[in-house]
């Protein structure tokens, strides 16, 4: 069975400068609880000089008018609980000493010239009234050990801190009253439940700062509390002090959380913890050969790594070495030939803890730049990545037994200012787009794909090994192909196939991601600077993104409904019928406009001026009104609307063929063989999606019926909308019971069409369900002719001929009759028994 390797971090160990991040530019981050402590630097301690030296971005000054607000005992209660997820410009523990500040030292601010900008932000009053501040990290209090203070109390938990800090301000023995209001939970280390809204009500107004909680959570647990831990009971107290918070104005938490749960400490705690926390808040040198020359090895770990061992264990790199070596052997077909090879063994274990690859990425391909120093250049490089993922590595979620291409960040100043350098500053752009962030193309792919992907950052890690390999190629051709992207990415324990699948993914979202055929090796992929079609796309996509495509989209209506009727249906089709459409003497259905759409049952808004009443008023209008005078057929009108929802989906493809359309029109000339091909492919299924769209798009029939309007939803649809027109009218007809295709015996007694004296023309009988909304509607007028010949057939009418109903000179009952809709001097006339024909 093969040994379980361990992440590189905790077996090889950094020299103290790349462990202290010495040898990259940085700036050390702002630490709030030692400002709480006074042990901050000077900076971060004067509230003046601190708001001196701090930019107020957009969202650092949106945070500090809301607290301030709030403290002040207005806005919402969703105002006075705030979580930082995203970065504001000057940082997430920046906002919060900015807050601590505001809280601590408004009276001060008020007229300090340098706190002009935050007054700004503020807009109103300081808040000068704040009675408490609490603050906890994860450096606030030990979880196995709390914290010791003053008058002989020990503090074990959140709970017990917020408590005792938010009554440091307090009157000394109301201090210690809302301390032991909650010491018997804070001894316990059992969350307190419905205590904290009389606490918060004593030291309001007050202001809760938390940061760093999910790394605390990680740490907690490992504290047993009954057949709980302490991370249980603290995620469970945050749900309690969010709603206590939500009913005492006054009062305001702020909590930092990482941007995701990968960024948390590699344990499952530690998701669970982030995840629930983030419910709950709603965030080598001249003379040596290239590659050959393997001595670089021993250079960067001599210059990087106190050790690379564990303690009485040499031989631990061999063994990693030996358990890549025999995977590459696994799959010899899908790896560069010398991996699968006993010699390559040794040079990952000479190169441990960093794969061979990176170490040869950087030293041959980057080395190539005339302005790159080797051995200066990868150590400076090497000792950024090492320094970055030592930083990261109890947040990582990522397998790392080695430090391969596909860890990098290239978010690191140092390798961002190298790649400007030595390739220009577009590449900054490019990363941003495509590999760097949850939002770059390759981010979203592994937040949508979930599971090993988010948690291994798949799709990232292969876009970051892309773009390592993209510049410096031998021969001018830059990038790495398919099967050096399984040794940049492949690890031990993950699916062998997640890069074959990441990279069909990524070509088909990345905007610079170019691809070239390898020979044998397949395919070769490389970041440019000239965007690929992915990228035109989305411009012409943003270009038009406020286009209504209302004419496109009418015209296929057109089109379709002119490809004649499915399922039987009578109906004339109009699309985009004008508010003086003449008399429709037949049966029609008025397809509307996607101006206006249905949004049952709420009627709120939608976009281009459309609603529910919308529809109403169009509807209304166009039943009543002929042109300058009243409608006479009001009973032959179907209308059919587009939803909004089924509108905006229509229009987000019809979005997505004009932009495919455009590209083609404005680049063709431009594009190779492969992206035309890829264009045409591209836009053939754009333009079946905006076909295909119209029936699910198109979902509500309407009718007046007596003096309402009457709806009809319809949950399904059909692939084209010839097809969605003959089920629209298998529905109404069979399901709803809208159209009649003959009228019924029960019906015409019901619509008083059965006389009991006298009678009525035949047509107008038939006119009277043309024209009234109180009547069944039609298919035709045959449907009330036969149902009036059955009738009489069945002896329910009689039938007269004649120039009128006193000069009549024939009459059927009971005996089978035809009738012909137009013809004249027809008459329904009362039942009666027909005389017995004469021996």
């Amino acid at each position: 069975m093969m040994e379980s390797l361990k992440p590189w971090y905790a077996i090889a160990t950094p020299h103290e400068d790349i462990r202290e991040g010495r040898l990259a530019e940085a700036v050390f981050a702002a630490n709030i609880w030692a400002v709480v402590q006074e042990t901050a630097p000077e900076v971060y301690l004067d509230p003046e000089e601190f708001y001196r030296k701090t930019h107020l971005t957009t969202g650092l000054s949106t945070v500090l008018h809301r607290v301030a607000a709030a403290l002040r005992g207005g806005g919402e209660s969703g105002d006075r609980i705030i979580s930082l997820q995203t970065a504001f410009g000057g940082g997430k523990t920046h906002t919060l000493v900015a807050l601590w500040h505001l809280a601590k030292h408004a009276e001060r601010l008020t007229s300090s010239p340098h706190a002009g900008g935050l007054r700004s932000a503020v807009g109103g009053p300081m808040p000068d009234g704040v009675q408490g501040v609490a603050v906890f990290t994860n450096q606030t209090c030990d979880a196995t050990q709390g914290r010791a203070v003053e008058d002989g109390i020990h503090l074990r938990t959140l709970w017990g801190e917020l408590a005792y800090q938010l009554g440091a301000s307090l009157p000394k023995e109301q201090a210690r009253a809302l301390y032991e209001r909650v010491r018997a939970n804070d001894d316990t280390q059992r969350v307190p439940q419905g205590l904290f809204v009389d606490i918060l009500k004593a030291a309001s107004p007050c202001l809760i700062l938390l940061d760093e909680l999910a790394d605390y959570c990680v740490g907690a647990a490992a504290v047993p509390v009954g057949d709980t831990t302490l991370a249980d009971q603290t995620v469970s107290f945050i749900q309690q002090l969010t709603e206590a918070v939500q009913q005492v104005p006054g009062a305001v938490v702020v909590a930092t959380l990482p941007a995701s749960k990968y960024e948390v400490a590699q344990s499952e705690k530690g998701q669970e913890a982030f995840m629930t926390l983030e419910k709950r808040f709603q965030r080598l040198g001249a003379d040596v050969k290239p590659v050959a020359d393997e001595e670089i090895y021993e250079v960067v770990r001599a210059r990087l790594f106190e050790s690379v061992t564990p303690e009485g264990d040499p031989s631990y790199p061999a063994r990693v070495a030996e358990a890549y070596q025999a995977m590459y052997a696994s799959q010899a077909g899908e790896v560069p030939s010398e991996a699968a090879k006993g010699p390559y063994r040794d040079l990952i274990e000479r190169a441990y803890p960093f794969h061979p690859l990176l170490i040869d990425a950087l030293y041959t391909r980057w080395g190539s730049h005339p302005d790159f120093q080797r051995t200066r250049g990868v150590l400076r490089l090497l000792a950024s990545i090492v320094g970055d993922l030592w930083k990261r590595r109890q947040a990582s979620t990522e397998t790392q037994h080695l430090i391969q291409p596909c860890h990098i960040h290239w978010s690191i100043d140092a390798l961002q200012a190298a790649m400007t350098r030595l390739w220009g500053p577009p590449y900054q752009s490019v990363a941003a787009a495509d590999v760097i962030g949850e939002r770059s193309n390759a981010g979203v792919f592994d937040e949508e794909r979930g599971g090993d992907y988010r948690s291994e950052a798949i799709g990232q890690g292969l876009a970051s090994a892309v773009l390592l390999g993209s510049f410096g190629g031998q021969g001018g051709r830059s990038g790495f192909n398919s099967k050096d992207l399984k040794l940049a990415c492949s690890r031990q324990g993950l699916n062998w196939n997640y890069t074959d699948g990441a990279l069909i993914e990524l070509e088909n979202r990345c905007f610079y991601l170019h691809t070239a055929t390898a020979g044998s090796l397949g395919k070769r992929y490389w970041f440019g600077v000239k965007p690929t079609l992915n990228k035109l796309v989305v411009q012409y996509r943003q270009q038009s993104a406020k286009e209504d495509y209302a004419e496109e989209i009418l015209a296929d209506l057109r089109s379709e409904a002119q490809k004649g009727a499915l399922g039987g249906a009578t109906w004339r089709v109009i699309i985009d019928p004008a508010e003086d459409l003449p008399e429709q003497r037949s049966l029609t259905l008025l397809v509307l406009s996607p101006g206006v759409a249905w949004d049952s049952p709420d009627r709120k808004s939608v976009g281009n001026g459309g609603s529910s009443d919308a529809v109403e008023q169009r509807v209304k209008t166009i039943s009543a009104r002929c042109g300058g005078k009243d409608r006479l057929y009001r009973n032959t009108l179907v209308f059919l609307a587009g939803t909004a929802r089924g509108v905006s989906r229509l229009r987000q493809v019809h979005r997505e063929r004009a932009a495919l359309g455009g590209v083609r029109a404005d680049f063709w000339d431009q594009l190779d063989d492969e992206q035309k091909d890829d264009l045409n492919k591209r836009l053939d299924t754009a333009r079946r999606a905006a076909l295909e769209a119209l029936g699910s798009a198109y979902s509500v029939a309407l009718r007046i019926h007596g003096q309402e309007i009457e709806s009809c939803a319809f949950s399904d649809a059909r692939r084209t909308f010839q097809e969605h027109l003959g089920y629209l009218w298998t529905t109404l007809v069979e399901d709803e019971e809208w159209i009649l295709r003959r009228v019924g015996s029960v019906t015409l007694e019901q619509t008083g069409l059965v006389p009991k004296e006298g009678g009525l023309r035949l047509k107008d009988a038939v006119e009277a369900f043309l024209r009234f909304t109180d009547k069944p509607m039609v298919a035709n007028r045959e449907a009330v002719t036969a149902g009036l010949a059955q009738a009489c057939t069945d002896g329910l009418v009689g039938i007269g001929r004649g120039g009128s109903l006193s000069t009549l000179h024939a009459k059927y009952c009971r005996e089978p009759i035809s009738l012909d809709p137009s013809e004249d001097g027809v008459w329904v006339i009362p039942p009666f028994e027909p005389e017995e024909p004469e021996d």
